[in-house]
């Protein structure tokens, strides 16, 4: 069906091959947004599209989806040529209850149904005609039209699925181990070709050579990594589940790199340096299979080299070096040219991330790209004789696809300017599969041509189509971008706001800074997809809240100095940046200085914690999701931002909110899963703890089956989550008696019984 998006504020007009996708004026009467309905089956906003795969001969597309907007995806396909995606699989599926009530067991067996999201790989055999998938574990091969077959045994954990170059064979990880199966065999026999053999000890990642004779991988071994117990008390009785966790500090995993047969045999082990806690970013065989590249570091990021390696010896040469002791991210990206004469990658060497070419002969790095702009992600074709790279090139918050000649030059744009797109170009560099979405745009598949100029210009045909018919029922807020100077220092600052409906700039509104994190400030559906915070800034808005998002220190797209703002300084420069949000908010004239509040998760927290504690004047309340609140407990990659604790005990001191607790005025609640790995429940109970004997207001919401990323684990989940926060902002900051403009403010606790 052809999709129509009503919007109230603005429309948006994208040209595509077949169909049309148009935004016009909202409905005079749309229905109203709840928590319940947009965190409920089937989404609103349909099922994204997943993984897309082109064949080898570049004809066909296959992708994961499922278009009736549930969580379980499945094979689909598509053809150039035209014509419908069809439905390649139809893989089993949990038992789903309709109509469970409050049975217990039921509704248990309706959360598990809910996160099963399927098949979660996808690959094109190497014979061009089958496709090879995961389905929980599981590595099946299908041929269009015919019912899939198991490739390995039910109690497999396979993933990172690889088909080889020549041969039909397919290599995969599962237990630790690195296997390979023939799939040309009557019945394919998985070979387990390497095994560490040691516990704690794993192989992580692999590369196919280009002739399919051997595989080089990497492996990480985590023996002397400590080992920390988290409580779970869900079940009939409490155990201590045993987790490798270090801190900063502590001893991080070690990395060596092997090369390996296909057909199996002795490891060959190569030098890539004496420091096995070096980070190994990317290993890539030349296309005559003669050579590796591999892109390392130190732990810190902050010598980072380019080595070519002879995989016959296993010697190497250092082909680059680039040390900058304030560096603090390694969005790092590097492959050989097609001749093998050289490689591409990505740097920051001088502004922002640009490409540049090595030659293996020698010679300073040569420029590829160039502009006051940032290259976020790059691919080569060799077909097309050139770089397909998104940027963010004439708009700050868009990521754009642009092709670069080899040689370099203009890059000439192949995608409409405004949104986020995620592109993958077909073997033959004629097409491109383009993962699309913007801020009136919910996210679905795109397909065009690579043609950069001339009347195929953005020709486009939208291949999936997700949104429900109700999402037109709705209205959905248009964000828009504005940008003002932290009031310390003047550094320019981006920010994603969203206005109540009927915005009445002579009246005073309640504003919510969140979800508060760097990289949030993006023209894609939601802003930031790390969280499903698109419908919850939505209802936040219509509710009668000023939302914001600011692009803080630290976020990429802004130039290298902009990041490098943050080094050793969490919970400083950042939370600044955020404060001059709220000063930018108040200087407008509609937002009520006295009402102000903000919330995020993870890194979210600590801003969140500590813009209440350093600032506690300016919040009036705040939530804190799974909030790091104690950077020695962090994890170990924190410290390519703020180093090791030892020898930096007064900055990890500084940076960890719960030492300033004291200082809070206003009321803060903290969200935070049970089974939380990654920041741990302790620290907000310690954190609890403080606030209490100090007589702070502090709630604690407690998730007992929630892991760190709590409101994407189950969705009573984060219904119950989201209702709280909602409540609480309301609670403390809507106050409709004096004239906020809030008036329609309404408790979430009564929207299951009043319905949608």
């Amino acid at each position: 069906m052809t999709l129509r998006f009503r919007l109230m504020l603005g429309c948006l007009a994208l040209g595509v091959l077949g169909s049309a996708v148009a935004a016009t004026v909202a409905p005079t009467a749309p229905r109203a947004l709840t928590i319940e309905r947009l965190y409920s089956l089937p989404w609103l906003i349909g099922t994204h599209p997943e993984n897309p795969q082109w064949s080898h001969d570049s004809r066909q597309l296959a992708f994961l989806w499922n278009d009736e907007g549930t969580s379980f995806l499945d094979v689909w396909m598509t053809d150039v040529s035209g014509g419908k995606p069809v439905r390649v699989t139809a893989m089993p599926r949990p038992e789903n209850p309709a109509h469970p009530g409050t049975d217990v067991a039921k509704l248990e067996q309706v959360a598990r149904a809910e996160s099963d999201h399927g098949v979660s790989e996808l690959i094109w055999a190497a014979d061009g005609r089958h496709l090879v998938f995961v389905l929980h574990g599981r590595i099946y091969q299908v041929l269009p039209g015919q019912a899939p077959q198991p490739l390995t045994t039910t109690d497999a954990s396979a993933s990172d699925i690889a088909a080889s170059p020549r041969g039909n064979a397919i290599a995969y990880l599962s237990a630790g181990a690195l296997w390979v199966a023939d799939l040309s065999a009557a019945k394919p026999m998985p070979r387990r070709i390497h095994s560490p053999g040691q516990r704690d000890v794993a192989v992580e990642s692999f590369a196919w050579s280009g002739d399919g004779r051997r595989l080089a991988f990497v492996e990480a071994d985590a023996s002397q990594v400590p080992t920390r117990g988290i409580p779970d008390y869900l079940g009939d009785s409490t155990r201590l589940v045993q987790v490798k966790r270090p801190f900063p500090g502590e001893p991080s995993p070690t990395r060596r790199l092997g090369v390996v047969a296909a057909a199996g045999g002795g490891v060959h082990w190569m030098d890539i340096g004496e420091n096995p806690l070096d980070q190994i970013f990317g290993v890539h065989w030349s296309p005559d299979s003669r050579q590796l590249l591999v892109d390392k570091s130190d732990l810190y990021i902050k010598n980072r080299r380019l080595l070519i390696l002879d995989p016959e010896n296993g010697k190497s040469h250092l082909l680059l070096q680039e040390i900058d002791p304030h560096n603090v991210t390694a969005e790092w990206w590097s492959d050989w040219a097609p001749d093998g004469k050289g490689v591409y990658f990505t740097s920051d060497r001088d502004n922002d991330y640009q490409v540049y070419y090595a030659a293996l002969a020698g010679a300073a790095p040569k420029p590829v790209t160039a502009g006051d702009w940032a290259v976020f992600s790059a691919s080569i074709s060799p077909a097309a004789h050139a770089l397909f790279v998104v940027t963010n090139a004439g708009n700050a918050e868009s990521r754009r696809v642009y092709r670069v000649p080899l040689a370099g030059g203009a890059p000439q744009p192949l995608t409409p300017a405004e949104g986020a797109h995620h592109p993958l170009v077909s073997p033959d560099g004629r097409y491109l599969a383009d993962l699309y979405s913007s801020d009136v745009t919910p996210p679905d598949l795109y397909l065009q041509t690579t043609a950069g100029a001339g009347p195929t210009a953005f020709r486009r045909r939208q291949l999936t189509h997700s949104p429900l018919r109700e999402f037109s029922d709705y209205r959905w807020i248009v964000p828009k971008y504005v940008v003002f100077r932290n009031v310390n220092d003047g550094t320019l600052l981006h920010a994603r706001l969203m206005l109540p409906p009927n915005f009445d700039p002579a009246r005073k509104y309640p504003a919510i800074l969140g979800s508060v994190y760097s990289n949030s400030v993006h023209n894609e559906w939601g802003g930031r997809v790390y969280h499903p915070t698109w419908g919850l800034d939505q209802y936040l808005a219509q509710q009668g809240f000023v939302v914001m998002n600011v692009d803080i220190s630290g976020s990429s797209g802004y130039g290298k100095l902009f990041r490098q703002r943050i080094r050793e300084d969490y919970g400083g420069v950042d939370v600044d940046d955020l404060y001059s949000g709220t000063r930018y908010l108040v200087a407008q004239g509609h937002v009520d200085p006295r009402r102000i509040g903000i919330w995020g998760s993870s890194y979210g927290g600590l801003l969140t914690a500590m813009s209440m504690f350093r600032y506690p004047d300016v919040y009036q309340a705040g939530v804190a999701g799974a909030p790091a609140t104690s950077l020695f407990h962090a994890l170990t990659g924190e410290m390519q931002t703020m180093m090791a604790p030892q020898g930096h005990e007064a900055q990890y001191a500084k940076s960890s909110a719960f030492l300033r607790s004291g200082n809070l005025k206003g009321h803060l609640m903290l969200i935070h899963g049970m089974r939380d790995t990654t920041v741990l429940f302790k620290d907000s109970v310690t954190l609890t703890e403080r606030l209490t004997l100090q007589g702070k207001d502090v709630d604690l919401v407690v998730l007992p089956n929630a892991p760190h990323l709590w409101d994407t684990e189950g969705l009573a989940q984060t219904r119950y989550a989201y209702r709280k926060l909602c409540d609480y902002f309301k609670r403390y900051l809507a106050k409709p008696d004096q004239g906020s403009g809030t008036e329609a403010v309404e408790s979430t606790a009564g929207e299951k019984s009043r319905g949608n």
